[in-house]
């Protein structure tokens, strides 16, 4: 949500630069720079604070086979992670969903986009976070980075935000895995490959 409110300009939503997660759904925000037209879509964390996993997972499904049957296809995907927060293994599933998500053939597309380095500028010691960020790279990124995924760091800036954005701009647009096991291959949601290892602690249909 903060790293969208810095591309477009918007008022930022309460809690959106803090610790717990501020979106409830997923929204699409349109913007213009130099002469082209920009969509970002914000959608809620898998670790969401105020929904399940399962819940998150329906909602994100459902825009995105919406989407995708409008013939409507995307760029990249932006993962954003504080810096500062420690490793858990509720992260690791959240990750593992959204890889599962996203599909091998375009892992080429994700950034795993590391927050509030900001909140760092002017220390003289970084090492903890600098510290971290190498943990991820090598334990719960690696697997995305070896299909292609790359890491930035956020800055809280304009001109950080849009230096990832346009790290992305390709023009060959991609769909995700989800989309089309959803959509050309009519599978339900328990049948794809996401759907299948959504962790069996959330009970309740998929569908």
């Amino acid at each position: 949500t903060q790293f969208i409110n810095v591309l477009t300009g918007m008022r930022p939503e309460r809690g959106a630069h803090g610790y717990i997660s501020c979106t409830g759904d997923v929204v699409a925000y349109s913007c213009h720079r130099g002469g082209q037209r920009y969509i970002f879509v914000d959608t809620p964390g898998f670790n969401a604070t105020y929904s399940s996993q399962k819940t998150v997972f329906k909602k994100i499904a459902k825009w995105l086979a919406a989407t995708y049957s409008s013939r409507l296809q995307f760029n990249g995907v932006i993962y954003t992670r504080r810096i500062t927060e420690p490793l858990c293994r509720s992260e690791r599933s959240s990750l593992e969903l959204c890889a599962n998500l996203i599909g091998n053939d375009v892992a080429d597309r994700v950034r795993l986009v590391t927050t509030m380095w900001d909140e760092r500028e002017g220390e003289s010691d970084t090492s903890a976070e600098e510290n971290m960020e190498n943990r991820l790279k090598q334990e719960q990124w690696r697997s995305l980075i070896d299909k292609g995924a790359m890491c930035a760091r956020f800055f809280n800036t304009s001109k950080s935000a849009w230096d990832i954005v346009q790290g992305l701009e390709v023009k060959r647009k991609a769909s995700l895995l989800l989309q089309r096991e959803l959509v050309d291959m009519g599978k339900s949601l328990k049948q794809t490959t996401a759907g299948m290892r959504l962790p069996k602690e959330f009970p309740g249909p998929l569908g």
